[in-house]
């Protein structure tokens, strides 16, 4: 197999991934101009979550980098 080969294959499959991101996107907008609940957030890649995103935006909460003023 050629380079060339192997470029065409990464294109599709990144194309692939572009498409799922986009039709998540125009799904999102959909639920939120018919006022349903939205779907939730989706990764990049296909195996990961929006799980790790969540846990980052916790973890942030949690720790106290800037206190809050009493």
């Amino acid at each position: 197999m050629n380079w060339v080969g192997v470029f065409n294959i990464v294109l599709v499959l990144l194309l692939l991934v572009l498409l799922r991101k986009l039709i998540w996107c125009l799904r999102w907008l959909w639920c939120y101009y018919h006022g349903k609940d939205t779907p939730g957030a989706i990764g990049w890649l296909p195996q990961r979550s929006g799980r790790q995103f969540d846990t980052r935006v916790q973890q942030g909460d949690d720790d106290d980098v800037f206190p809050k003023e009493k």
